[in-house]
């Protein structure tokens, strides 16, 4: 008997559930050095300096009434799939793209554009096997599952019913990628003892 688990999100927020800062915190310190864009972000839920949209973002916030231009600071694109990207990325994409995400994380890896992505962590699946397997460097596995943001960018989503890994992806060619563990909250524990 298949076990199947509905999701009680809005269909139309269902690709739009943003990183909370301790799961980004922890994937930058993970990744070791600071993410420079955000590929797949909207104003309210980007994590970096500088971010893609997607391409119907304008249309979703003026139907809302929540077009704000001064939110459009550190917006530097639209559509990640269809823009290059640049070293230091950062991705959690939505999710109905994993699979077109994960083909431009490794186009983008052949161009010399190291990154990491946030991904549910299905290793069974077709999307998993074409596009980690064999292509990513390292996954990085947590000891439990993060909590993801509602669109608004800072109400916390709870009770995800999948766990997330962070994929690094940088050149080079990897049949097997290294797995590694490791306890959420990383960031804090290691910066309370550099102190």
């Amino acid at each position: 008997m298949a076990i199947l688990v509905k999701s009680s999100t809005v269909k139309s927020d269902k690709n739009r559930w943003g990183t909370s800062w301790a799961c980004f915190y922890d994937a930058q310190y993970l990744y070791g050095s600071k993410f420079v864009l955000d590929v797949a972000a909207e104003p309210e839920t980007t994590k970096a300096q500088r971010f893609y949209a997607s391409a119907d973002w304008f249309d979703l916030a003026r139907s809302r009434g929540s077009f704000n231009v001064s939110e459009l600071d550190h917006l530097v694109g639209f559509d990640g799939l269809a823009c290059d990207w640049e070293p230091h990325w950062w991705c959690n994409p939505p999710f109905d793209l994993k699979s077109e995400f994960l083909a431009k994380a490794n186009h983008e890896v052949k161009r010399g554009n190291p990154g990491m992505m946030l991904l549910p962590y299905e290793p069974l699946t077709g999307w998993w096997r074409e596009g980690v397997e064999g292509h990513a460097c390292a996954i990085y596995e947590p000891d439990g599952r993060y909590n993801f943001l509602e669109p608004d960018g800072v109400t916390k989503k709870t009770g995800a019913n999948f766990g997330s890994v962070f994929v690094l992806f940088t050149p080079g060619y990897f049949p097997h990628p290294q797995r590694i563990q490791f306890e959420r909250g990383i960031w804090t524990q290691k910066r309370e003892i550099a102190a």
